[in-house]
């Protein structure tokens, strides 16, 4: 998947510049399924207040809730959180966190 997105992203695509690595947002990925929005906006709380209790550090949001249905034709909706982890020796490293709505995610 990975592979993929490199070749995607290579030149003369516009974003195709080194590293191409830059592009992949997402090698590492959770899921979390919450029950309405109520709970998919306390785990985005969650998230984005609590940088030093997990640290994780939310660098992007992507809502795709908010989409117009001819952005997502096949309706896939959730709400993805770009994080990054810094270690103890600065070593950093990017995942994604998916928030789906149940109603969506059991279809």
């Amino acid at each position: 998947r990975i592979r993929d997105k490199l070749n995607k992203y290579a030149p003369p695509h516009p974003q195709g510049i080194w590293p191409l690595t830059a592009n992949v947002l997402d090698p590492v990925r959770a899921s979390i399924v919450c029950t309405g929005a109520s709970q998919i906006l306390q785990v985005l709380g969650w998230f984005s207040e609590g940088c030093a209790e997990t640290g994780l550090r939310v660098v992007r949001v992507k809502n795709k809730f908010a989409f117009p249905p001819d952005i997502v034709a096949d309706g896939y909706r959730d709400l993805s959180l770009s994080v990054v982890l810094t270690s103890a020796s600065g070593l950093r490293i990017i995942g994604e966190i998916q928030v789906h709505d149940t109603k969506l995610y059991d279809v």
